[in-house]
Protein backbone atom coordinates (compact mmCIF):
# COMPACT_ATOMS: atom_id res chain seq x y z
CA UNK A 1 0.00 0.00 0.00
CA UNK A 2 1.41 3.56 -1.13
CA UNK A 3 2.09 5.59 2.19
CA UNK A 4 3.25 9.22 2.34
CA UNK A 5 3.87 8.98 6.31
CA UNK A 6 4.78 6.34 8.44
CA UNK A 7 0.90 5.07 9.82
CA UNK A 8 -2.48 4.22 7.73
CA UNK A 9 -5.75 5.02 9.81
CA UNK A 10 -9.06 3.92 8.61
CA UNK A 11 -12.71 4.62 9.75
CA UNK A 12 -15.99 2.34 9.31
CA UNK A 13 -18.09 4.26 6.95
CA UNK A 14 -22.15 2.92 5.98
CA UNK A 15 -22.88 4.77 2.49
CA UNK A 16 -26.05 2.82 2.13
CA UNK A 17 -27.13 3.83 5.91
CA UNK A 18 -26.78 2.39 9.54
CA UNK A 19 -27.44 -1.49 9.25
CA UNK A 20 -30.60 -2.49 10.92
CA UNK A 21 -30.64 -4.56 14.70
CA UNK A 22 -29.71 -8.34 13.78
CA UNK A 23 -32.05 -10.38 15.52
CA UNK A 24 -31.07 -12.08 18.41
CA UNK A 25 -31.16 -16.14 18.99
CA UNK A 26 -33.08 -16.78 22.15
CA UNK A 27 -31.33 -20.11 22.46
CA UNK A 28 -28.46 -18.18 22.71
CA UNK A 29 -26.60 -17.49 26.38
CA UNK A 30 -26.02 -13.94 26.89
CA UNK A 31 -23.56 -12.12 29.30
CA UNK A 32 -25.27 -10.83 32.53
CA UNK A 33 -25.74 -7.02 33.08
CA UNK A 34 -21.64 -5.95 33.85
CA UNK A 35 -23.27 -3.04 36.02
CA UNK A 36 -24.30 0.57 34.92
CA UNK A 37 -22.09 3.07 37.57
CA UNK A 38 -20.59 5.74 35.81
CA UNK A 39 -21.99 9.53 36.98
CA UNK A 40 -23.15 11.84 34.33
CA UNK A 41 -19.79 13.62 33.28
CA UNK A 42 -18.39 9.63 32.68
CA UNK A 43 -21.51 8.86 30.77
CA UNK A 44 -20.73 11.27 28.01
CA UNK A 45 -17.47 10.31 28.49
CA UNK A 46 -18.08 7.04 27.43
CA UNK A 47 -20.86 8.04 24.86
CA UNK A 48 -17.69 9.23 23.06
CA UNK A 49 -15.86 6.61 22.94
CA UNK A 50 -18.09 4.72 21.45
CA UNK A 51 -19.78 6.87 19.10
CA UNK A 52 -15.65 8.01 17.73
CA UNK A 53 -16.10 4.68 15.75
CA UNK A 54 -19.67 5.81 14.09
CA UNK A 55 -20.14 8.67 11.48
CA UNK A 56 -20.98 11.79 12.74
CA UNK A 57 -23.94 12.34 10.66
CA UNK A 58 -25.49 8.73 12.77
CA UNK A 59 -24.47 10.36 16.33
CA UNK A 60 -27.89 11.80 16.56
CA UNK A 61 -29.68 8.54 16.22
CA UNK A 62 -26.86 6.43 17.60
CA UNK A 63 -26.38 8.01 20.90
CA UNK A 64 -29.74 7.32 22.84
CA UNK A 65 -28.90 3.69 21.48
CA UNK A 66 -25.63 3.58 23.46
CA UNK A 67 -26.76 4.74 26.20
CA UNK A 68 -29.72 2.29 26.69
CA UNK A 69 -26.86 -0.53 26.72
CA UNK A 70 -24.70 1.18 28.80
CA UNK A 71 -27.51 1.59 31.34
CA UNK A 72 -28.88 -2.03 30.83
CA UNK A 73 -26.21 -4.06 30.06
CA UNK A 74 -23.13 -2.02 32.13
CA UNK A 75 -21.21 -1.77 28.20
CA UNK A 76 -21.88 -0.55 24.80
CA UNK A 77 -21.88 -3.12 22.82
CA UNK A 78 -22.37 -2.00 19.51
CA UNK A 79 -25.53 -4.76 18.68
CA UNK A 80 -26.36 -2.91 15.59
CA UNK A 81 -23.03 -3.76 14.11
CA UNK A 82 -22.90 -7.23 14.81
CA UNK A 83 -22.51 -9.43 11.05
CA UNK A 84 -25.90 -11.34 10.89
CA UNK A 85 -26.41 -14.90 11.24
CA UNK A 86 -23.36 -17.12 12.61
CA UNK A 87 -19.84 -15.84 12.62
CA UNK A 88 -17.37 -18.90 11.96
CA UNK A 89 -14.20 -19.56 11.36
CA UNK A 90 -13.99 -20.42 7.43
CA UNK A 91 -11.49 -21.33 4.98
CA UNK A 92 -8.99 -18.96 4.35
CA UNK A 93 -9.39 -18.61 1.16
CA UNK A 94 -12.71 -17.18 1.67
CA UNK A 95 -11.15 -13.75 3.46
CA UNK A 96 -10.31 -10.68 1.90
CA UNK A 97 -6.55 -9.89 2.23
CA UNK A 98 -3.59 -8.53 0.79
CA UNK A 99 -1.84 -11.28 2.64
CA UNK A 100 -2.05 -14.68 4.34
CA UNK A 101 -1.20 -13.24 8.12
CA UNK A 102 -4.53 -10.59 7.39
CA UNK A 103 -6.76 -13.60 6.37
CA UNK A 104 -5.30 -15.93 9.08
CA UNK A 105 -6.24 -13.46 11.93
CA UNK A 106 -10.06 -12.94 10.07
CA UNK A 107 -10.18 -16.79 10.55
CA UNK A 108 -9.26 -16.46 14.42
CA UNK A 109 -10.79 -13.76 15.28
CA UNK A 110 -14.17 -15.44 13.66
CA UNK A 111 -13.05 -18.73 15.41
CA UNK A 112 -13.24 -16.89 18.80
CA UNK A 113 -17.04 -15.66 18.09
CA UNK A 114 -18.81 -19.42 16.81
CA UNK A 115 -21.27 -19.99 18.59
CA UNK A 116 -20.45 -23.52 19.10
CA UNK A 117 -17.21 -21.87 21.09
CA UNK A 118 -17.88 -18.66 22.42
CA UNK A 119 -19.41 -18.45 25.93
CA UNK A 120 -21.16 -14.83 25.16
CA UNK A 121 -20.99 -14.55 21.44
CA UNK A 122 -23.43 -11.40 21.17
CA UNK A 123 -20.91 -9.63 23.97
CA UNK A 124 -17.78 -11.13 22.20
CA UNK A 125 -16.96 -13.04 25.45
CA UNK A 126 -15.04 -16.09 24.24
CA UNK A 127 -14.22 -17.90 27.76
CA UNK A 128 -13.92 -16.84 31.21
CA UNK A 129 -17.15 -15.06 31.35
CA UNK A 130 -15.26 -11.57 30.31
CA UNK A 131 -12.62 -12.47 27.68
CA UNK A 132 -13.29 -10.62 25.11
CA UNK A 133 -11.63 -10.56 21.82
CA UNK A 134 -12.85 -6.69 21.86
CA UNK A 135 -15.16 -4.29 23.54
CA UNK A 136 -17.83 -3.57 20.97
CA UNK A 137 -19.14 -4.83 17.62
CA UNK A 138 -17.33 -1.65 15.68
CA UNK A 139 -14.04 -2.32 17.00
CA UNK A 140 -14.59 -5.66 15.34
CA UNK A 141 -15.70 -4.50 12.15
CA UNK A 142 -12.63 -1.67 12.12
CA UNK A 143 -10.18 -4.50 13.03
CA UNK A 144 -11.13 -6.50 9.85
CA UNK A 145 -11.25 -3.50 7.73
CA UNK A 146 -7.44 -3.37 8.76
CA UNK A 147 -6.90 -7.07 8.48
CA UNK A 148 -7.98 -7.18 4.48
CA UNK A 149 -5.74 -4.27 3.90
CA UNK A 150 -2.82 -5.52 6.05
CA UNK A 151 0.34 -6.15 3.92
CA UNK A 152 3.70 -7.81 5.06
CA UNK A 153 5.49 -4.94 5.62
CA UNK A 154 3.24 -3.41 8.14
CA UNK A 155 2.03 -4.37 11.35
CA UNK A 156 -1.65 -3.61 12.82
CA UNK A 157 -1.11 -2.83 16.54
CA UNK A 158 -4.46 -3.09 19.18
CA UNK A 159 -5.14 -1.40 22.87
CA UNK A 160 -8.24 -3.18 24.32
CA UNK A 161 -9.82 -3.88 21.56
CA UNK A 162 -8.89 -0.18 19.56
CA UNK A 163 -7.00 -0.50 16.15
CA UNK A 164 -4.46 2.29 16.97
CA UNK A 165 -3.41 1.72 12.86
CA UNK A 166 -1.21 0.00 10.22
CA UNK A 167 2.73 0.95 10.92
CA UNK A 168 4.74 0.23 8.53
CA UNK A 169 7.60 -2.46 9.60
CA UNK A 170 9.25 -5.17 8.08
CA UNK A 171 7.71 -8.89 6.69
CA UNK A 172 9.86 -10.47 9.94
CA UNK A 173 8.05 -8.41 12.20
CA UNK A 174 4.95 -9.54 13.94
CA UNK A 175 1.82 -8.46 11.69
CA UNK A 176 -0.06 -7.84 14.63
CA UNK A 177 0.37 -6.19 17.85
CA UNK A 178 -1.92 -6.52 20.62
CA UNK A 179 -2.36 -5.59 24.04
CA UNK A 180 -5.33 -5.94 26.75
CA UNK A 181 -6.55 -4.97 30.20
CA UNK A 182 -3.06 -2.65 30.74
CA UNK A 183 -3.62 -0.58 34.16
CA UNK A 184 -1.23 2.04 35.27
CA UNK A 185 -0.57 0.58 38.58
CA UNK A 186 -2.46 3.39 40.58
CA UNK A 187 -5.87 2.71 39.16
CA UNK A 188 -5.32 -1.21 39.06
CA UNK A 189 -8.00 -2.36 40.90
CA UNK A 190 -11.37 -3.75 40.50
CA UNK A 191 -13.05 -0.63 41.00
CA UNK A 192 -11.25 1.42 38.25
CA UNK A 193 -11.12 -1.71 36.16
CA UNK A 194 -15.18 -1.55 36.14
CA UNK A 195 -15.33 2.33 35.58
CA UNK A 196 -12.55 1.47 32.55
CA UNK A 197 -14.85 -0.97 31.45
CA UNK A 198 -17.70 0.91 31.05
CA UNK A 199 -15.99 3.79 29.55
CA UNK A 200 -14.89 1.67 26.39
CA UNK A 201 -11.00 2.34 27.40
CA UNK A 202 -9.64 -1.43 28.60
CA UNK A 203 -10.63 -4.70 27.26
CA UNK A 204 -10.00 -7.86 29.23
CA UNK A 205 -9.13 -10.37 27.08
CA UNK A 206 -7.96 -13.04 28.92
CA UNK A 207 -5.35 -15.53 27.58
CA UNK A 208 -6.41 -16.62 24.03
CA UNK A 209 -9.64 -14.49 23.67
CA UNK A 210 -8.67 -11.02 22.76
CA UNK A 211 -5.49 -12.19 21.36
CA UNK A 212 -7.53 -14.43 18.95
CA UNK A 213 -6.05 -17.56 19.11
CA UNK A 214 -8.74 -19.35 21.46
CA UNK A 215 -8.47 -22.97 21.46
CA UNK A 216 -11.15 -24.04 23.55
CA UNK A 217 -11.45 -27.42 25.98
CA UNK A 218 -10.10 -29.41 22.87
CA UNK A 219 -7.00 -27.63 23.09
CA UNK A 220 -6.12 -27.70 27.01
CA UNK A 221 -7.70 -31.99 27.32
CA UNK A 222 -3.98 -33.70 26.81
CA UNK A 223 -2.95 -31.24 29.59
CA UNK A 224 -5.92 -31.91 31.55
CA UNK A 225 -5.76 -35.61 31.21
CA UNK A 226 -1.91 -35.30 32.12
CA UNK A 227 -2.88 -33.36 35.36
CA UNK A 228 -5.57 -35.98 36.56
CA UNK A 229 -3.55 -38.94 35.65
CA UNK A 230 -0.26 -37.84 37.72
CA UNK A 231 -2.53 -36.51 40.49
CA UNK A 232 -3.41 -40.42 40.38
CA UNK A 233 0.01 -41.58 40.45
CA UNK A 234 1.07 -39.42 42.98
CA UNK A 235 -1.64 -40.55 45.42
CA UNK A 236 -2.05 -43.85 44.86
CA UNK A 237 1.24 -45.11 42.67
CA UNK A 238 2.58 -45.34 39.45
CA UNK A 239 1.16 -48.06 37.74
CA UNK A 240 -1.37 -49.48 35.23
CA UNK A 241 -4.56 -48.33 35.30
CA UNK A 242 -4.16 -46.53 37.84
CA UNK A 243 -7.23 -44.38 38.05
CA UNK A 244 -9.49 -47.36 37.67
CA UNK A 245 -12.45 -47.83 39.81
CA UNK A 246 -11.94 -44.15 41.36
CA UNK A 247 -13.77 -41.30 41.65
CA UNK A 248 -12.72 -37.67 39.95
CA UNK A 249 -15.18 -35.00 41.25
CA UNK A 250 -14.43 -31.65 39.67
CA UNK A 251 -16.81 -28.32 39.10
CA UNK A 252 -17.04 -26.07 35.78
CA UNK A 253 -18.21 -27.05 32.24
CA UNK A 254 -17.46 -23.85 30.68
CA UNK A 255 -14.49 -23.34 27.61
CA UNK A 256 -11.69 -24.71 29.03
CA UNK A 257 -13.29 -26.41 32.02
CA UNK A 258 -15.18 -28.21 29.66
CA UNK A 259 -12.12 -30.49 29.03
CA UNK A 260 -12.63 -31.96 32.47
CA UNK A 261 -14.86 -34.77 31.87
CA UNK A 262 -13.22 -36.12 28.76
CA UNK A 263 -9.46 -35.76 30.67
CA UNK A 264 -10.78 -37.76 33.04
CA UNK A 265 -12.69 -40.80 30.17
CA UNK A 266 -9.42 -40.62 29.06
CA UNK A 267 -7.36 -41.19 32.26
CA UNK A 268 -9.41 -44.04 33.19
CA UNK A 269 -11.77 -42.58 35.93
CA UNK A 270 -15.44 -42.26 36.69
CA UNK A 271 -15.99 -38.20 36.99
CA UNK A 272 -19.09 -36.21 37.98
CA UNK A 273 -18.48 -32.14 37.16
CA UNK A 274 -20.91 -29.73 38.98
CA UNK A 275 -22.47 -26.96 36.93
CA UNK A 276 -24.97 -24.86 37.76
CA UNK A 277 -25.43 -23.05 34.16
CA UNK A 278 -27.59 -26.06 32.52
CA UNK A 279 -27.13 -24.38 29.08
CA UNK A 280 -23.42 -24.81 29.48
CA UNK A 281 -24.05 -28.94 30.20
CA UNK A 282 -26.32 -29.14 27.20
CA UNK A 283 -23.52 -28.20 25.20
CA UNK A 284 -20.80 -30.42 26.22
CA UNK A 285 -23.47 -33.28 26.37
CA UNK A 286 -24.45 -32.64 22.85
CA UNK A 287 -20.44 -32.24 21.73
CA UNK A 288 -20.38 -36.00 23.63
CA UNK A 289 -17.67 -34.24 25.89
CA UNK A 290 -19.92 -35.39 29.09
CA UNK A 291 -21.25 -38.65 28.81
CA UNK A 292 -24.28 -38.46 31.32
CA UNK A 293 -26.43 -35.46 33.40
CA UNK A 294 -27.34 -36.23 36.82
CA UNK A 295 -30.07 -34.22 38.42
CA UNK A 296 -29.50 -34.13 41.96
CA UNK A 297 -26.45 -35.32 43.95
CA UNK A 298 -27.80 -38.64 45.15
CA UNK A 299 -28.39 -39.47 41.02
CA UNK A 300 -24.65 -38.52 40.49
CA UNK A 301 -22.85 -40.43 43.22
CA UNK A 302 -25.28 -43.38 42.73
CA UNK A 303 -24.46 -43.69 39.16
CA UNK A 304 -20.95 -42.73 40.10
CA UNK A 305 -20.79 -45.65 42.31
CA UNK A 306 -22.80 -48.28 40.41
CA UNK A 307 -19.68 -47.70 37.35
CA UNK A 308 -16.74 -47.79 39.76
CA UNK A 309 -18.06 -51.46 40.81
CA UNK A 310 -18.26 -52.63 37.35
CA UNK A 311 -14.87 -50.58 36.65
CA UNK A 312 -16.08 -49.01 34.02
CA UNK A 313 -15.36 -45.67 32.12
CA UNK A 314 -17.68 -42.29 32.62
CA UNK A 315 -18.02 -38.93 32.50
CA UNK A 316 -21.67 -37.23 34.70
CA UNK A 317 -22.69 -34.17 34.25
CA UNK A 318 -24.08 -32.75 37.71
CA UNK A 319 -26.72 -29.83 37.31
CA UNK A 320 -26.24 -27.89 40.71
CA UNK A 321 -23.81 -26.53 43.16
CA UNK A 322 -20.40 -28.30 43.75
CA UNK A 323 -21.12 -26.82 46.71
CA UNK A 324 -24.77 -29.27 47.41
CA UNK A 325 -22.37 -31.98 45.71
CA UNK A 326 -19.82 -32.13 48.35
CA UNK A 327 -22.65 -31.45 51.18
CA UNK A 328 -23.99 -34.56 50.46
CA UNK A 329 -20.56 -36.42 49.70
CA UNK A 330 -19.79 -35.97 53.43
CA UNK A 331 -22.94 -36.40 54.97
CA UNK A 332 -23.25 -39.67 53.76
CA UNK A 333 -19.57 -40.58 53.77
CA UNK A 334 -18.84 -40.78 50.49
CA UNK A 335 -14.91 -41.16 49.46
CA UNK A 336 -13.89 -38.90 46.80
CA UNK A 337 -10.19 -39.67 45.09
CA UNK A 338 -9.42 -36.90 43.44
CA UNK A 339 -10.99 -33.13 44.13
CA UNK A 340 -10.84 -30.52 41.77
CA UNK A 341 -12.52 -26.67 40.53
CA UNK A 342 -12.24 -25.22 37.69
CA UNK A 343 -14.64 -22.18 37.57
CA UNK A 344 -14.39 -18.85 36.96
CA UNK A 345 -13.88 -17.40 40.76
CA UNK A 346 -11.56 -14.92 39.76
CA UNK A 347 -14.08 -13.61 37.93
CA UNK A 348 -16.92 -13.26 41.20
CA UNK A 349 -18.59 -10.23 40.30
CA UNK A 350 -18.86 -11.01 36.58
CA UNK A 351 -20.54 -13.83 36.35
CA UNK A 352 -18.33 -16.97 37.88
CA UNK A 353 -18.92 -17.40 41.02
CA UNK A 354 -22.62 -19.02 42.09
CA UNK A 355 -23.12 -18.81 45.85
CA UNK A 356 -24.48 -21.84 47.46
CA UNK A 357 -28.47 -21.45 48.18
CA UNK A 358 -29.67 -20.03 45.35
CA UNK A 359 -30.38 -20.73 41.88
CA UNK A 360 -28.58 -19.78 38.77
CA UNK A 361 -31.01 -17.27 37.84
CA UNK A 362 -31.35 -15.60 41.00
CA UNK A 363 -27.16 -15.06 40.75
CA UNK A 364 -27.63 -13.64 37.18
CA UNK A 365 -30.36 -11.34 38.08
CA UNK A 366 -28.47 -10.39 41.66
CA UNK A 367 -25.25 -9.80 38.91
CA UNK A 368 -26.92 -6.52 37.64
CA UNK A 369 -27.07 -4.68 41.01
CA UNK A 370 -24.07 -2.95 41.98
CA UNK A 371 -21.41 -5.63 43.53
CA UNK A 372 -20.91 -3.51 46.57
CA UNK A 373 -24.36 -4.63 48.04
CA UNK A 374 -24.50 -5.63 51.26
CA UNK A 375 -26.31 -8.61 50.65
CA UNK A 376 -24.21 -9.62 48.17
CA UNK A 377 -21.03 -8.57 49.69
CA UNK A 378 -21.68 -10.54 53.09
CA UNK A 379 -22.88 -13.76 50.98
CA UNK A 380 -19.48 -13.61 48.83
CA UNK A 381 -17.64 -12.86 52.36
CA UNK A 382 -18.92 -15.57 54.37
CA UNK A 383 -18.25 -18.43 51.76
CA UNK A 384 -15.24 -17.50 51.14
CA UNK A 385 -14.14 -17.45 54.88
CA UNK A 386 -15.69 -20.76 55.02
Amino acid sequence: MPMKDETTTLALDFPNGLPGMPAFDPGCRRAPDRGYTLDARETVLALKNALRYIPERFHREMAPEFLEELRTRGRIYGYRFRPEGRLWGRPIGEYRGRCTEGRAFQVMIDNNLDFDIALYPYELVTYGETGQVCQNWMQYLLIKKYLEVLTPDQTLVVESGHPLGLFRSKPEAPRVVITNAMMVGLFDNQEEWHRAMQLGVANYGQMTAGGWMYIGPQGIVHGTFNTVLNAGRMKFGDKPDVLKGRLFVTSGLGGMSGAQPKAADIAGCVSVTAEVDESRIATRHGQGWVKEIARTPAEAFGRAQELMRRGEVRSIAFHGNVVDLLQYAVDHNIGIDLLSDQTSCHAAYDGGYCPAGITFEERTRLLGRTPTASWWTRRCGAISAW
